[in-house]
């Protein structure tokens, strides 16, 4: 007798073996009961059927085999090239003639795609994770040793000294208060990026939000010695969105736009419409952002002059709160810059 290896080919010789030994039980008595016609050699018809149903069986065992079990171990090894991680593997569609099995693989591909995907967005979520976390304690560790390089200074002598005294304590609070805007905006872009920070959409006039930004901004704007302007509709303009978070956004572009320009040089806030929405541009005549950096200076702590940067105290996160406020609005920001001439960030609302 043919031997089956497995579990669903020792069940298809089973059904066989049990179907074979009725049909038997049924032939002996049919054949028993015409036992006296003569021309029957039971003995015959008995052989006959052993050997129809032994032919059978190997028929069923290589269909069985080239149809089911063949494309089953196909799909189980390819089920577990996963289980070290990303695999290429993928199962033929055309594997089996089987309807189910065609779509089990089917299947499998498409999870194999989705898992493959799943894994390789953690992995570089780990990344970016890891240097974050990098960046933020190089951010903390720097006013941090400062306020204590001070502080030491102090209480080794200085404090006797009231020029020196002033001097450290103003440098003190200066770090002090970089360290808390930078923790403030950390947790701003936290809450943004595990949605806990709720935006609150309403419609707003535009036109008062842009004023009341480059109000608060002016002394600063004196500071670097750059001029604030405005192209800006008479009549008020209506948009739909979180006016305290555009506020914000806005805030952040036009300090951005201060801090890299150029003495005596200009920052213009524009806005334009059409009917369906309106577009906000911050354009300033500074030192330009080069092509290559264009896409990353919307990443967490990325700065293109560095140096610069922590003179003017940026925490390099700015930006990066910019990018995810407007993608809660629908929206991205776009980056136009000549090296040495300026850069214009621009974005749409909602009418």
């Amino acid at each position: 007798m043919l031997t089956m290896k497995g579990p669903l080919e020792k069940t298809v010789q089973r059904i066989l073996l049990i179907s074979t030994y009725s049909s038997l039980c049924v032939s002996g008595l049919i054949i028993y009961g015409i036992s006296g016609i003569d021309g029957i050699d039971i003995i015959t018809l008995i052989t006959a059927s052993l050997i129809l149903t032994i032919t059978c069986i190997a028929i069923v065992r290589i269909v069985v085999r080239k149809n089911i079990v063949y494309p089953i171990n196909r799909i189980i090894d390819a089920m577990n090239s996963f289980v070290g991680g990303i695999s290429t593997i993928r199962v033929d569609k055309q594997v089996s003639t089987v309807h189910e099995l065609k779509e089990l693989a089917e299947s499998f591909n498409s999870l194999a795609e989705k898992s493959s995907k799943d894994i390789s967005e953690l992995k570089k979520l780990e990344q970016v994770r890891s240097q974050f976390l990098g960046n933020v304690s190089h951010e903390l560790r720097t006013p941090i040793f400062s306020i204590q390089g001070y502080l030491e200074t102090l209480l080794d002598g200085a404090l006797d000294d009231p020029a020196v005294r002033r001097k450290f304590v103003e440098r003190s609070h200066a770090n002090a208060i970089r360290l808390n805007v930078l923790l403030s905006d950390l947790i701003d872009i936290s809450k943004i990026e595990s949605g806990e920070m709720r935006m609150s959409y309403r419609y707003f006039n535009a036109i008062e939000m842009i004023h009341d930004v480059l109000h608060s901004l002016e002394y600063q704007a004196q500071q670097y010695q750059v001029h604030l302007e405005t192209k800006l509709p008479e009549e008020e303009v209506l948009v739909y969105g979180d006016k305290e978070r555009l506020t914000q956004a806005l805030t952040n572009l036009v300090e951005n736009a201060l801090k890299y320009n150029k003495v005596d040089g200009k920052v213009i806030v524009e806005l334009t419409m059409n009917s369906t929405q309106v577009t906000i541009s911050v354009k300033d005549s500074g030192i330009g952002i080069a092509s290559e950096h264009k896409d990353r200076i919307f990443e967490r702590f990325y700065r293109v002059d560095k140096d610069r940067s922590r003179a003017v105290g940026g925490t390099g996160l700015g930006l990066a709160i910019v990018k995810h406020i407007l993608e809660a609005h629908q929206t991205t920001p776009i980056v136009e810059s000549i090296p040495g001439e300026g850069t214009t960030i621009s974005f749409t609302l909602k009418i």
